[in-house]
């Protein structure tokens, strides 16, 4: 996989799994699409059964929140992976690998002690895509 494929995967995986989703939950009040982002969460409790909404002032905040933390992070990979990692392979996938793994690791971890394993599972799939893509061996 070519550096150019590489960083063009990263970008695309930050606005997919990152910005996107964090963009739904910032604007979940706005448009209706508090059904998604509560469908979301229920998968993460599987199984899937409509037992779990995003609801309440407080909830709606720690989604709000949560929201904002996910597009910081997106945009960061995204930045990080253009700027930094396009132009210094082993710096870029440095900082990179160190933050994938801090959220990977305290995210799957809260998740299963809360009841929430399977979003451990997603977890595995969205860190998976960024870290394969990272460690791929380059090819000119």
């Amino acid at each position: 996989m070519t550096l150019h494929l590489r960083v063009r995967l990263l970008k695309t995986f930050s606005i997919l799994y990152l910005i996107g989703p964090g963009l739904l939950m910032v604007l979940a009040e706005l448009l209706p699409v508090m059904g998604a982002v509560s469908a979301f969460l229920d998968l993460a409790y599987w199984p899937y059964d409509g037992a779990q909404v995003v609801a309440g002032d407080v909830a709606t905040l720690f989604n709000a929140i949560l929201g904002g933390v996910l597009i910081g992070f997106g945009v960061l990979i995204h930045e990080v992976g253009s700027k930094v990692y396009a132009k210094d392979e082993p710096l870029g996938r440095r900082i990179l690998l160190t933050g994938l793994f801090a959220w990977y690791l305290t995210d799957s971890f809260a998740s299963a002690v809360t009841g929430a394993p399977f979003n451990a599972v997603m977890n595995t799939f969205f860190a998976g895509c960024f870290i394969v893509t990272l460690l791929w061996p380059a090819r000119t």
